[in-house]
């Protein structure tokens, strides 16, 4: 299998000059988190959230992207790329034919093939059974602290019984409104007089907290007003199961039970990915 056979053809791109608030409102609008960027119609480089977060006082485009980024070929057979995947933090690779783009690929696209593929090995050894949890009335900023120093991109929401009943992950504290609430917050601070007044006042509501390298800013409102409903699997659940339920849902992870329905760890979709290398 191909690239071209599992890629999206209509791709949404933004073209150099640009700026940051172009392209936080593509991001918006399509419910994306990450745009190809163009030069005179070649690949020039690539911009995320996180890109965004990282470079907070700057706006324009060409110095929010990563240049020459990572891309594979509508000819890259689909065993490279769940190994670019596998072992990269990206999400998703841009397919260029002679400097032409023409399409992009991302960790979801790979996990529809495995969904209809059919594949009954059990995910049970590949479940990440190092987690970190946190209780629905957790202050989101708490929560997200509790992620950066657990170094964990998704955590389970626990209620007083010490049932699951949602997920937090990264996208919920990477989303726009906040990066721009906080990028809104950051430009007013900088244009006011009294920066030490706002930065304490805004203490009080806010946390200003480092998640990975970004900076984001969190509200203190409980966890469970955030959380997204969780979908379970188990052991001994198929990996082509588990990848229809993470598409059906949009989820990247997915909470395992054991026979008592105690949570046991997650599974996430790079995990599936590995566990399928080399099989196309």
């Amino acid at each position: 299998m191909k690239a071209e056979e599992v890629m999206n053809p209509d791709v949404i791109w933004a073209e150099l000059p640009n700026t940051r608030e172009y392209v936080l409102e593509l991001f918006k609008k399509h419910d994306i988190s990450a745009v190809p960027v163009l030069k005179n119609g070649k690949l020039s480089g690539i911009v995320t959230r996180k890109d965004i977060l990282r470079k907070i006082e700057e706006d324009q485009l060409a110095l929010l992207m990563t240049p020459d980024p990572v891309y594979v070929t509508p000819e890259t057979d689909i065993n490279d790329i769940i190994k670019i995947f596998s072992e990269t933090e990206f999400r998703r690779l841009p397919v260029v034919r002679e400097n032409e783009l023409v399409g992009i690929i991302t960790v979801r696209d790979v996990i529809r093939v495995l969904a209809e593929k059919g594949i009954e090995e059990p995910i049970g050894k590949y479940v990440s059974n190092s987690s970190v949890c946190v209780w629905e009335e957790t202050p989101l900023n708490v929560a997200g602290e509790i992620m950066r120093i657990g170094n964990a991109e998704a955590c389970p929401v626990l209620d007083s019984e010490s049932r699951v009943v949602g997920i937090i992950d990264e996208k919920i504290l990477l989303t726009e409104t906040l990066i721009e609430d906080f990028i809104e917050s950051r430009e007013y601070a900088s244009s006011s007089d009294s920066d030490d007044e706002w930065a304490w006042e805004g203490i009080r509501d806010y946390a200003v907290k480092y998640f990975e390298v970004s900076v984001v800013k969190l509200p203190r409102e409980p966890v469970r007003n955030f959380m997204k409903k969780p979908v379970f699997a188990n052991p001994q659940s198929p990996i082509s199961k588990v990848a229809r339920e993470m598409d059906r849902s949009d989820l990247d992870y997915l909470p395992v039970l054991d026979v008592n329905e105690r949570f046991t760890g997650m599974i996430s979709d790079k995990d599936l990915l590995r566990a399928v290398y080399g099989i196309f």
